[in-house]
């Protein structure tokens, strides 16, 4: 890389870690976005894989039935290229805490794996494969901790609270997302991509 190029993404390094302390996700993903082109595709490629690859024992333990996951990231690794589209099981319900973001980041993966897209919107769709892996986490942890929010937000998710005007999921959303451990692990997980990306510069 030449040095023409390396103060822009000091710039960026030091906004995602800035932002990762101030949990602005809009901040941290236009960051990462920029950061991601900045990199070689297939080393791109590599580290969300990597990362979906880490969580994804996550989603199989709630979803035992979905190889189809599995089978996608396999297929990545050994041939280099994504289905043109998920599996008809991937449209079905995964009623579990972080499923919804997993599935998207495999989604997003896939699209970002077309060898016909344009290389920047390939890179955009890995910046929002790692952003939606990253949700995920912090949902199956937090969820995991609070069985009974999950079991609550399932079944009376749409109950409107008339003392504050929200609904039953909004209240629990506010106490996942404001909640100490929580922002905790947001902020480590993005400082850690963000030293991460770093070798990768």
């Amino acid at each position: 890389m030449t040095d023409e190029h390396k103060p822009g993404y000091a710039v960026d390094l030091a906004a995602l870690r800035e932002a990762a302390q101030e949990r602005d996700w809009g901040k941290l993903q236009t960051a990462l976005t920029r950061l991601m082109m900045e990199l070689d595709f297939y080393v791109a490629l590599e580290m969300t894989i990597s990362r979906i690859h880490e969580h994804l024992p996550v989603f199989e333990r709630a979803h035992p039935g979905a190889t189809w996951a599995r089978e996608l990231l396999v297929g990545l690794v050994s041939y280099g290229i994504a289905p043109p589209e998920l599996p008809p099981e991937a449209g079905e319900p995964h009623p579990s805490p972080g499923a919804a973001n997993t599935i998207m980041a495999l989604f997003e993966l896939a699209r970002g794996a077309e060898r016909k897209t344009p290389l920047d919107n390939r890179m955009r769709f890995l910046a929002n494969a790692l952003a939606n892996i990253m949700l995920a986490d912090l949902a199956s942890f937090w969820y995991g901790q609070h069985p009974e929010a999950w079991e609550q937000q399932t079944q009376h998710g749409e109950e409107i609270n008339p003392a504050t005007g929200f609904s039953v999921r909004q209240q629990i959303y506010a106490q996942f997302w404001l909640d100490e451990t929580t922002a905790k692990r947001d902020t480590t997980n993005w400082l850690k991509l963000a030293e991460q990306l770093e070798h990768k510069l």
